[in-house]
């Protein structure tokens, strides 16, 4: 079975990311191919500020056992979607922080971008691909949600056909992917 991560990248207390990645998994419970999803809330994913004793990308070695749990994790998916808010233009710490503990686990891992805010994330979105494009992983496509346009402040989503569209075609994309490398 294919296994993909769901990741909520905001670890705020008023966050609307579990709304999102709700929206997200109603997606992916629409499609065709049963899927087994693992909800990765970086809010309850324990990793300190990196503190790694070398970079994981010149020694994959992982000396602690947060960073042994995390790359196992990871490493256990055929995919990954991220859902992240945009903040000042750019993405979270806690998911710039969970990037750059590992490197050889994000070569060639397919990935959906979802992004959030008040410029439907473009910023976010556009960080984001540079930089996991940059550790290795194969970005698939984006989708990007605006407030109030697509959701309210509280998490309320009320996106347009053009919204779900774009999600369907992410997932199909990433769907296609998965199981052309799997096959």
């Amino acid at each position: 079975m294919t296994r993909i991560g769901l990741l909520i990248a905001s670890v705020r207390p008023n966050r609307v990311g579990e709304h999102i990645a709700q929206w997200v998994r109603d997606g992916l419970d629409a499609r065709e191919h049963e899927v087994e999803i693992d909800l990765i809330d970086l809010r309850e994913t324990v990793l300190p500020a990196f503190d790694g004793l070398t970079s994981p990308k010149a020694d994959p070695t992982k000396t602690t056992d947060h960073a042994r749990a995390w790359g196992e994790r990871i490493e256990a998916l055929d995919a990954l979607i991220i859902v992240t808010p945009e903040y000042n233009g750019s993405y979270p710490g806690a998911l710039k922080n969970a990037i750059d503990y590992l490197h050889q686990e994000w070569s060639g891992l397919p990935v959906l971008l979802v992004g959030y805010g008040w410029g439907a994330g473009a910023g976010v979105l556009e960080l984001l691909e540079s930089l996991m494009t940059h550790v290795g992983a194969d970005v698939m496509g984006s989708v990007g949600l605006a407030f109030p346009a697509d959701l309210s402040l509280e998490g309320e989503i009320h996106v347009g056909e053009e919204k779900l569209t774009a999600l369907r075609e992410g997932l199909e994309t990433l769907e296609a992917k998965v199981l052309t490398s799997v096959a």
